[in-house]
């Protein structure tokens, strides 16, 4: 997985807002979780949210049933490095199956915003079809990293 997201803020702006309580939600509730809960301990978040599985192929739904539980936890390096890049770990598994992904994110510094690269894999330990899975939550995982802007857009100003 490698996903490339240009923000319209700085990096510094951009980890405050991911380390918000208030942004975090307004993110679960962007990307259509019908249940959530945000826990946030300084530059540690833990967002576990339930999603409906509509959007996941047939034979992965027949594995999951109608909702998802996602875990996700990202940790950020307490300061920038020295060309203003902002680093984090994000970790995220699904409640009940054999599913987990891992990131690295590195937020960098691009004329009045930032450009913000995550890179990771996903891994589904399951017989026979573990790659198919994997293939099938990389859209779901892609479309949840992409509305992270556009949550960040609504959330900094509402009316707009």
């Amino acid at each position: 997985m490698h996903t490339t997201l240009r923000w319209p803020v700085a990096p510094q702006q951009v980890v405050r807002a991911r380390c918000d309580a208030g942004y975090l939600e307004a993110l679960c509730r962007r990307t259509g979780a019908v249940e959530h809960d945000v826990q946030v301990d300084g530059l540690r978040t833990v967002v576990r949210r339930v999603m409906p599985t509509d959007r996941l192929p047939d034979f992965a739904r027949k594995l999951t049933g109608e909702r998802i539980t996602l875990v996700e936890t990202t940790v950020w390096e307490p300061t920038a490095d020295a060309a203003g890049a902002r680093h984090g770990e994000i970790r995220l598994s699904i409640d009940g199956a054999p599913v987990s992904a891992a990131s690295t994110t590195v937020i960098r510094p691009d004329g009045t915003g930032a450009v913000e690269v995550v890179s990771g894999q996903v891994t589904a330990k399951v017989p026979l079809i573990g790659g198919r899975i994997e293939k099938a939550v990389l859209p779901a995982l892609e479309a949840a990293l992409d509305a992270q802007v556009d949550a960040y857009r609504a959330w900094a100003v509402p009316d707009g």
